[in-house]
């Protein structure tokens, strides 16, 4: 008997995981240790010597362990890890979910590909830090694990997720994992050259992370082409009730399935609007993201700025989106979208002197650049340059990033140790901001301070380099897309998904049946019911975009017929009610 090409595609994925497993095991046994703070013999030396000073000053037996350094920088990290930890695995989890049918797909692979990445990425980029370590004379190469490690994990994990984005529902796992594998190996070694080479400032990632995920995502999505997914009927989203009726009735839908007969291993409170809960948990959490790596006044710029920045960026969004859309109404793609574009276009200037109207500006300009975006740019690309962005990452990542790169390159210009003229005083912040402008021999209160050498660069020079860094990143993901796209599309043994399979949780899911076949359906409307559960005439929702109207009956007609229903549409026949 023949095996499917799903079947056969899901069968090599798992040989291929259970290779890399054994491989990722292997290196972290050879390379990956804790660093300092993780250790035994340090950890106790220390643990002693504050022990006696304490019992000496007659302190508590808690005091110990409070005035301990690694516990210091464990209380410091932690909560802003785990902050960009919910943002990337719930966060950017129901980034994708707005297709009707690839929710399973849209949150499963986001959470096996973070999960991968968060390996991969720690060798990788662990590997780059031998050059510091050879620099240092050190005999011994091995990658230090601490919590600030684990946060730039994330943000590698965050730029895959970004790419995840633009070929949404047509990749198929295995071919998912490969463009995973390949990614991260050039968003390490492009990592690698802003650390000692460009020195740029970009705390919060927009080169680094958002524009190199953008990109990348485009070019892999250009090799991956395929005329006939354009206005595919399935690459559309389903009825969505807005973000805060969403989350006041979470409760009642959960209580109200079983009486709706809807399947109970399904929550039908995803058929609210998930897309809206994930922009509300990264829209809340952003700031953490761009100031999870800085420290002192430049990480309490990071958040404010960024605070301000993204309520730029919602007041844009609702300004422009009745202002574009027919009969001025507000459209949800770009509330779900554009609304955090302002955390992206912040994200390199974040912990620079801004100041919150400064901020506001940038994310006034994002939304209204991200808006204009989704709205024409995106039709526009997929006719002329056959570059198909089911969620629309050039619109929210892409182009706030480079956003971020020019208003970075002018804030790097003005900035100065003291303020005089037109330039802006950082003190001796400035080299915490602008490491390559710190001087190459540093002593008296930089030593102090810990400032790390620099090159001495100038205002302009730093300024240059800022917007030489946005080159590389998108240049080095244009060219790693193209070659990745073009492995994984042309070489059969990825198993390429055909365009009747996209957007279609049921190649690789097992999706239950939200409403049965059997007769019977009861409904009684009352005011605890939640909107979206209510029976209505046999009809599939509304869906946003190119693919308004289409019933999801005409859907299973163009392609085979179908017992199951999609884990995100429901259907009533109106005779039964």
């Amino acid at each position: 008997m023949l095996m499917s090409n799903n079947n056969r595609s899901a069968l090599t994925m798992q040989q291929c995981r259970q290779e890399e497993q054994v491989a990722f095991l292997i290196l972290f046994g050879l390379l990956v240790r804790y660093d300092e703070t993780g250790a035994g013999a340090e950890g106790d030396s220390e643990l002693a010597s504050v022990g006696l000073a304490n019992n000496l000053s007659g302190g508590s037996p808690s005091d110990v362990v409070l005035k301990l350094a690694s516990t210091k920088r464990i209380t410091k990290s932690y909560p802003m890890f785990q902050d960009v930890h919910v943002m990337i695995f719930i966060g950017f989890g129901f980034l994708m979910t707005f297709l009707k049918r690839y929710g399973f797909g849209s949150i499963g692979f986001n959470f096996l590909i973070a999960a991968f990445v968060l390996q991969w990425y720690t060798i990788t980029g662990g590997l780059f830090t031998f050059i510091e370590q050879a620099h240092h004379l050190k005999s011994s190469f091995v990658i230090n694990i601490n919590v600030d490690k684990l946060i730039l994990a994330d943000f590698g994990a965050a730029s895959v997720l970004i790419t995840f984005g633009a070929i949404l529902g047509k990749a198929s796992p295995f071919q998912v994992i490969i463009i995973a594998f390949f990614e991260v190996m050039f968003y390490s070694a492009n990592e690698a050259l802003n650390t000692f080479v460009f020195k740029a400032a970009d705390v919060g990632g927009s080169m680094t992370i958002h524009a190199f995920g953008a990109y990348f995502g485009l070019a892999v999505s250009t090799m991956m082409y395929k005329k006939k997914a354009t206005d595919h009927p399935r690459n559309g989203s389903v009825y969505s009730s807005d973000l805060f009726s969403m989350i006041a009735h979470l409760p009642s839908c959960t209580l109200q399935s079983t009486h709706l007969s809807c399947t109970p291993s399904f929550n039908t409170a995803t058929l609210c609007n998930s897309h809206s809960h994930r922009t509300v948990f990264l829209w809340l959490y952003w700031p953490s993201f761009n100031a999870a790596l800085q420290s002192g006044n430049a990480q309490s710029r990071a958040i404010i700025n960024t605070y301000y920045s993204l309520t730029g960026s919602v007041m844009a969004t609702f300004i422009w989106s009745m202002v574009v859309n027919k009969d001025h109404k507000l459209a949800m793609t770009h509330i779900q979208n554009a609304t955090l574009a302002g955390g992206v276009a912040v994200g390199s200037i974040a912990d620079m002197m801004i100041q919150p109207w400064g901020a506001i500006l940038v994310g006034f300009t994002a939304g209204s650049i991200s808006v204009f975006g989704y709205k024409y740019l995106s039709p526009i690309m997929a006719k002329w340059f056959y570059i198909q962005d089911t969620c629309g990452v050039n619109n929210l990542h892409g182009m706030p990033a480079i956003l971020s790169a020019i208003a970075s390159a002018i804030a790097a210009g003005v900035a100065s140790v003291e303020t005089h003229g037109s330039k802006i005083g950082y003190g001796n912040g400035l080299y915490f901001v602008f490491p390559g402008r710190a001087p190459a021999n540093v002593s008296g209160a930089l030593e102090i301070l810990n400032v790390q050498p620099g090159t001495g660069r100038t205002a302009g020079t730093q300024a240059g380099y800022q917007l030489a860094f946005m080159c590389s990143s998108v240049g080095i993901s244009i060219f790693g897309g193209i070659l990745t796209g073009f492995i994984v599309t042309y070489l059969r043994a990825f198993q390429p998904t055909e365009v009747k399979d996209y957007f279609d949780d049921e190649n690789y899911w097992e999706t239950p049946e939200l409403m049965p076949e059997s007769k019977g359906v009861e409904s009684t409307d009352n005011d605890n019911d939640c909107s979206c559960c209510r029976p209505r005439q046999r009809r599939s929702y509304g869906v946003q975009g190119v693919n308004a109207g289409v019933e999801m009956s005409d859907i299973d007609n163009k392609d085979e017929p179908r017992r199951r229903r999609s884990p995100l549409a429901i259907e009533v026949d109106s005779s039964t009610v």
